[in-house]
């Protein structure tokens, strides 16, 4: 598990991962998946994410004590980061 932590590939896996909502509204902006108000749904959308990542990011160090991987702490500054990301997303709906 270690090592599949300390890889230099696992930290983009994580990045892309993150994308993935971002990569889901604008999916159904161009497909007219928004619903009749766009804007509630993406200021909605935007607004559970943020929760979520601050959620995770919050989560990091409790489960890098009880799970004794010490290697999690990388993950931390980038889903705050994404949570922050969101955020102003939100903001600027």
């Amino acid at each position: 598990m270690r090592a599949l932590l300390t890889s230099k590939w696992t930290k983009a896996a994580v990045f892309i991962l993150c994308l993935i909502p971002l990569g889901g509204l604008v999916w159904r902006g161009f497909h007219n998946g928004l619903g009749a108000n766009p804007v509630e749904f993406i200021q909605l959308t935007t607004g559970r994410w943020t929760l979520r990542f601050l959620v995770f990011t919050l989560c990091v160090t409790p489960f890098r004590k009880l799970l004794n991987l010490p290697d999690l702490i990388r993950f931390r500054r980038m889903l705050g980061l994404f949570a922050f990301f969101y955020l102003c997303l939100h903001f600027l709906t």
